[in-house]
């Protein structure tokens, strides 16, 4: 699953997208240049800076385990809310660098 960030989106979509994984591995939230957001399975695509300079922006990378991922992130309004803040802030325009730190 993705969110067209050019399009409307709610912040129900981006628990819809949050829920579609399980917590059981590294998971990133990432923007492509064409302004898609996406979780990026880290086990599977370890980053390195070339990869990610392809990328509009980025998020820290969740750790297995840390519950920022699956039901039930996706079930915490207030971490939803502050997730979809920083993509509206940072998309299209960068607020500061490709890599989005959320204070949670």
């Amino acid at each position: 699953m993705s969110i067209d960030l050019n399009g409307d989106w709610s912040d129900a979509d981006l628990a819809d997208l949050l829920s579609t994984v399980e917590d059981d591995r590294d998971w990133r939230l990432e923007v492509s240049r064409a302004g898609v957001a996406e979780l990026a399975d880290k086990s599977l695509h370890p980053t390195d800076a070339e990869y990610d300079e392809t990328l509009h922006c980025y998020f820290e990378t969740w750790m297995q385990g840390s519950d920022f991922v699956g039901p039930s992130a996706a079930a915490d309004k207030g971490f939803v809310a502050k997730i979809a803040k920083a993509l509206r802030e940072n998309y299209p325009g960068l607020k500061a660098t490709k890599f989005v730190y959320v204070d949670l």
